[in-house]
């Protein structure tokens, strides 16, 4: 059985599904979709966004920080040439009360979380063609 599985819903809409979770992405109306979900871009710096939300928010659930949840905000900059993510820029937000050497340890840890990380050192991708 595959991990992932995208098969077409409609148009330009996909179905993801993964264990027993289904998602949908599709294009902007302005792109020829539907708007039925994100779209394949804007699902990658979702990615990018969970990953550092649930790996902040457990070094802080293990580290006592829990007066407050962690939010991670972002915005992204798409270049032309080729089409691609040029800037994505998080805004992580804290438990309040969180001293500065926590903090810190925090920040030098989300450059090693397995997305960010991921993004930094490019995979290979092989693709079949069946």
């Amino acid at each position: 059985m595959d991990l992932i599985t995208v098969t077409r819903k409609a148009g330009l809409a996909f179905t993801m599904r993964l264990r027993d979770h289904v998602l949908t992405s599709d294009m902007s109306v302005g792109e020829g979709g539907r708007d039925m979900g994100p779209n394949p871009v804007e699902l990658l710096a979702c990615s990018v966004g969970s990953c550092l939300a649930t790996m902040t928010q457990e070094y802080c659930d293990r580290h006592g920080y829990t007066n407050g949840d962690v939010a991670v905000r972002l915005t992204l900059e798409l270049a032309v040439d080729p089409k691609r993510i040029a800037v994505l820029v998080a805004d992580v937000e804290l438990p309040k009360g969180m001293p500065e050497d926590a903090k810190q340890e925090v920040r030098r840890l989300l450059d090693h979380f397995p997305v960010p990380e991921t993004l930094r050192r490019t995979p290979q991708l092989d693709v079949e063609i069946s």
